[in-house]
């Protein structure tokens, strides 16, 4: 049984879910050099996508308020550039670097 796919063969709107939180995750520790948390995420869908089909993943950071900062995530066809799913999360920061939480 395969947990990322619907009947249909197209990504599970759950494993799109993840992919956009882990991106903007992954999008505001490169940005800041810290650690964070989500404390609001949604999630739009505007189409589906096959499993084997190529996807380009774009995030950016919107907003940068001090601790808390604003990142979108869009996910699109790559052949015609239709937009799959756009994230949008609010990220807070501790300011804690990777190093930093390694030795507490």
């Amino acid at each position: 049984m395969v947990f990322f796919e619907d009947v249909d063969g197209n990504w599970h709107v759950g494993a799109l879910a993840s992919l956009l939180d882990l991106i903007g995750t992954i999008t505001t520790f490169w940005y800041a050099d810290c650690v964070s948390a989500v404390v609001d995420f949604n999630s739009s869908y505007y189409s589906t996508v096959k499993i084997q089909e190529h996807v380009e993943i774009e995030s950016r950071v919107m907003a940068d308020k001090g601790k808390l900062m604003h990142v979108v995530v869009q996910v699109r066809k790559k052949g015609n550039g239709e937009v799959i799913a756009v994230g949008n999360l609010w990220m807070a920061s501790n300011k804690l670097t990777i190093a930093q939480v390694s030795n507490l």
